[in-house]
């Protein structure tokens, strides 16, 4: 590659690609002996054989006569795969890139392209450039190698660029070109020196912009589902193939070794076979091949749904899922399912109690005051070639999503109340390179149990910002840290810990409900009265915006039940609310220690007709809700009995 860059500002990404077992089993049949025995070949530590003749490359540079081998080198190999292959001359006769095409059956006219150079440095007799750009280039050869035997809705080209190394010569020839013809190029992914790694740390640097963000984002997330030990930082750089994609307006990204371990061996002589980091270069080229494959199969599916909510209701929930993709959804036992967790229990699944077109209704069972729910959904196509659950990560197929994701949604069933509390100083202005402070007070006394944080702002480069949250206690959090792009705005945007993407990870413009760089859980277990404080800190100049508005949104337990009031008794009560009652009628109680506790419901011939509670309770405070609105009008008596009290009471119902 040429060495010439500058600092991006930011990181962007999107989901959801879907976990596919044909994805990954194709990827790993790019070994990490198969792809270095193509990279020895290309730098010259072994022979090759090009028209029948053995030879040897010692160079790569473009005035050199190994060059024009391994050219010939490549056309014969991707030719031999059976690709419609192509030399497209340039600078005269001089350069060559050798392209080869898999058409798509469904979309033929809109392709990905998989790309590198295989020109290199220095000029003279011998130039190995194992890394760069051997590593790219055999990558490529090892892409179009594997997934040969199979055809894909889009098309697919796998591209190798001449005379990169004078000013992306090669490439930008290519790019004038499709542009001149029209091309729907949707994604250019451009491999460059992937096979440095001197502390092992499988760290790898992307280059990107505003048009490629979407491009980019499935491939961070195909590399986190099919090789997920790498990892991912940012360089903005016009220093390789995709800046000739990008002049002519066409989605592109580069993907490179970690730029600030940057090889010690550039463009001389030593950038031989011996400092190639063979087990990284593998799952580099593995990760480039499970992304084209994923890319050219659509293999996408997307969700939405609106959390479940904590609260009192011991009665089911009802949640609601909608599924889209452009594979026909599965059915039957493998339909769409939930899987439910109570306290930290096993995972039970259940099927929708109802579909409509693509909205799935589920029922989450109902729990006692108390408990902690985690859930979340499974969808497979109905060929069993994909599978995606929300949130993200886990894996599974007939059924789909036996194997959990990371992360759940969750909602507690207790006497909880939410506040919302917003700040009544909005709009702010954001300064350029400068701190911008806002505050609040809350005053409810009360102990946090979960928080999350909605804000909207408005400014011309949020990679420059950086945002912090400090509450009452002087704990700060760093919500998020230079994330988006140019021109992107953080709109209706939510730090939510449980919520299914990271701000890292996401795609701006920020709408939706993301986990904060640091969690929130910092704050739990904490008051949440006194002077709360978002600080956000311009660190770049040239660029204003406005905090429009931000809100805490506060989840504590109510503090009013099962506090005594001085003098009064500190054994169990029980408060029995609304009475009379139509619908529903809740039970709340306080224990000092724990207890069985069994309450029971009798008619007027003291036939016992509901039993709300028959089981061991913690010490704290508890509330059970009971359906009651298929019982005749009239009086009913209820026993509370536990350990040390037995406590009978009327309780009226009407219609």
């Amino acid at each position: 590659m040429i060495l010439f860059s500058q600092l991006i500002h930011g990181q962007q990404t999107r989901a959801q690609i879907a976990y596919s077992p044909l994805t990954d089993s194709l990827a790993s049949l790019c070994t990490d002996s198969a792809a270095m025995l193509v990279l020895r070949q290309l730098a010259g530590d072994t022979t090759i054989v090009i028209d029948g003749q053995t030879t040897t490359i010692a160079s790569r540079h473009y005035l050199n006569a190994g060059n024009a081998k391994a050219a010939d080198f490549i056309f014969e190999k991707l030719s031999s795969y059976v690709y419609a292959t192509e030399v497209q001359q340039f600078s005269g006769t001089r350069g060559e890139n050798i392209i080869a095409t898999k058409t798509g059956t469904r979309f033929p006219d809109q392709e990905f392209i998989i790309c590198a150079h295989y020109d290199n440095m220095p000029s003279g007799s011998t130039a190995p450039g194992a890394d760069d750009n051997g590593s790219g280039t055999a990558a490529v050869l090892e892409a179009a190698r594997v997934l040969a035997p199979f055809e894909f809705d889009y098309t697919i080209r796998f591209a190798l660029w001449d005379e990169e190394e004078i000013g992306l010569v090669g490439s930008y020839a290519y790019a004038q070109r499709a542009y001149n013809q029209g091309n729907n190029i949707i994604g250019v992914l451009n491999l460059d020196m992937i096979a440095w790694d001197s502390d092992n740390n499988f760290l790898y640097t992307i280059a990107t912009n505003d048009i490629s963000q979407a491009f980019t984002a499935d491939y961070i997330a195909t590399t986190a589902i099919y090789q997920p030990q790498l990892n991912h930082n940012y360089h903005y750089t016009t220093a390789s193939d995709h800046a000739s994609f990008w002049q002519f307006g066409y989605p592109a990204m580069l993907a490179i070794e970690d730029w600030y371990d940057f090889n010690a061996y550039y463009h001389t002589t030593s950038d031989n076979i011996a400092h190639i980091n063979t087990p990284y270069f593998g799952s580099f080229a593995r990760a480039a091949i499970a992304n084209i494959a994923a890319q050219a199969w659509d293999q996408r599916i997307q969700f939405s749904h609106n959390p479940v909510v904590s609260g009192s209701s011991t009665l089911p929930r009802e949640a609601i899922l909608t599924v889209s993709s452009n594979h026909a959804i599965a059915t039957g036992e493998n339909a769409p399912r939930i899987y439910c967790s109570n306290n930290g229990s096993t995972f039970d699944s259940a099927l929708p109690l109802e579909v409509t077109g693509n909205t799935y209704r589920f029922e989450i069972p109902g729990y006692a005051i108390g408990t902690t729910v985690e859930y979340y959904f499974a969808v497979q196509d109905s060929a069993a070639t994909i599978i995606a659950t929300y949130p993200g990560g886990g894996r599974g197929i007939n059924p789909p999503g036996t194997t959990p994701p990371g992360n759940h949604f969750t909602y507690m069933v207790d006497q909880v109340v939410t506040l919302e509390a917003c700040s009544p100083n909005t709009p702010r202005a954001i300064g350029d390179m400068t701190n911008t402070y806002d505050q609040f007070e809350v005053t409810d006394p009360a102990t946090l149990l979960d928080l999350d944080l909605s804000l909207d702002i408005t400014h011309t480069r949020t990679a420059d910002l950086r945002i912090i949250l400090k509450g009452p206690d002087n704990t700060s959090v760093l919500l998020s840290d230079r994330n988006g792009g140019d021109g992107h705005n953080y709109n209706g945007t939510v730090f939510d810990d449980e919520a299914p993407e990271a701000i890292t990870d996401a795609l701006p413009p920020f709408t939706g409900r993301y986990r904060p760089q640091f969690p929130l859980s910092l704050f739990d277990g904490k008051p949440i009265n006194g002077i709360w404080q978002l600080r956000i800190n311009d660190g770049f100049s040239g660029n204003t915006g406005t905090l429009n508005s931000w809100c805490l949104h506060l989840l504590y337990q109510d503090p009013s039940v099962g506090i005594n009031p001085a003098g009064t008794s500190s054994e169990p009560e029980i408060r029995i609310f609304p009475n009379p009652a139509s619908l529903q009628v809740s039970f709340a109680f306080t224990l000092n220690e724990p207890d069985k506790v069994s309450i029971l419901l009798y008619n007027a011939y003291g036939q016992e007709i509901l039993r709300p509670a028959n089981q061991y309770f913690a010490a704290g405070s508890h509330q059970l809700v009971a359906t009651v609105n298929n019982l005749e009008p009239g009086t009913y008596i209820f026993q509370f009995l536990t350990s040390t009290i037995h406590k009978t009471g009327k309780i009226q119902i009407q219609l």
